[in-house]
């Protein structure tokens, strides 16, 4: 499917989900993974329970299951991957093999009508700290995108129509520099094909206002970029009311100083950590009405 016409597929599901639940109240919540493995046959295992899981569990719409590999990385002098939750290091190439089996995980276990968007995830974690260079996390961004292009070229040829893909990554101030972290975003919108989900933080930023300084010499500029930028969409972290202040700052400050309105597409909790999936949904959507979608993730 072409770039233009999935990205208004997308568009099109996530808002008629949207409409389809009541203003006031949050979307059921659908989990996300952080992957460990420390084996190739491990890391492809768990992605193939976790698509079975999410399919037995599916709550209709259209829903976004997020697999986070990890820490974005470069393998060797042309192999990207990530850095994984085991502190196992896998390329590219086993990370598709991963997604494709959650693929197959999730049309095996399949019997509800809604559909699913997998989605590969990494994260900024340390990448100038692990020898990265701007250029570096421009390919890492880049080869995310089209390894997303690849996963949904074989959900099509495996005839599983109620499937598609995207990239993601959970950007943080606090884990690297505003610089190599916007070329995540940049690489895959040079890529061009997938959508890319900011399910990352707004550490520092102030809560009141539409502009200022936040966390590790980024200001409310840069995590606007990395959330709303080329193909990026937020999807917001939001595990404390303050996060909900954080990010409505953000979206005034786009708002104000970029063209096109800022939609949050949705939020992402963490079980055990400050408010629950849905009070951080509600807490986003009672500062900004009408602007959050109908997506709520939680690795829990």
């Amino acid at each position: 499917m072409g770039r233009f016409i999935w990205f208004a597929v997308v568009l099109g599901t996530l808002l008629a989900a949207a409409t389809s639940t009541p203003a006031d109240a949050a979307p059921i919540p659908v989990r996300a993974w952080y992957m460990y493995g420390t084996t190739q046959g491990g890391l492809i295992s768990s992605a193939y329970d976790h698509g079975c899981s999410f399919a037995q569990n599916h709550p209709g719409d259209t829903r976004l299951m997020t697999l986070d590999f990890g820490a974005a990385r470069q393998i060797d002098a042309h192999t990207w991957g990530v850095l994984d939750f085991s502190g196992a290091r896998f390329g590219n190439d086993v990370i598709l093999d991963a997604l494709e089996a959650a693929a197959d995980g999730h049309h095996n276990c399949y019997t509800g009508t809604g559909g699913t968007i997998i989605a590969y995830g990494n994260s900024n974690y340390h990448m100038t700290g692990s020898g990265m260079s701007t250029s570096d996390a421009w390919y890492a961004g880049y080869y995310q995108s089209y390894r997303a292009q690849q996963l949904a070229a074989y959900q099509e040829a495996s005839g599983y129509n109620r499937q598609a893909a995207a990239a993601a990554s959970d950007m943080e101030p606090a884990w690297d520099a505003q610089l190599i972290t916007k070329q995540l975003v940049n690489g895959a919108t040079g890529h061009g094909w997938a959508l890319y989900y900011d399910y990352g933080s707004a550490d520092g930023c102030p809560t009141t206002g539409s502009d200022g300084t936040c966390s590790n010499g980024w200001d409310v500029d840069d995590v606007a970029y990395v959330s709303n930028k080329g193909n990026a969409v937020p999807l917001r972290e939001i595990y404390y009311t303050s996060n909900a202040d954080q990010w409505t700052v953000v979206r005034r400050w786009w708002n104000t100083n970029s063209t096109g309105g800022f939609t949050f597409w949705g939020t992402t909790a963490t079980s055990g950590v400050g408010l629950t999936g849905q009070g951080g949904w509600n807490a986003l959507s009672a500062r900004n009405p009408g602007l959050v979608l109908s997506e709520l993730s939680c690795f829990c």
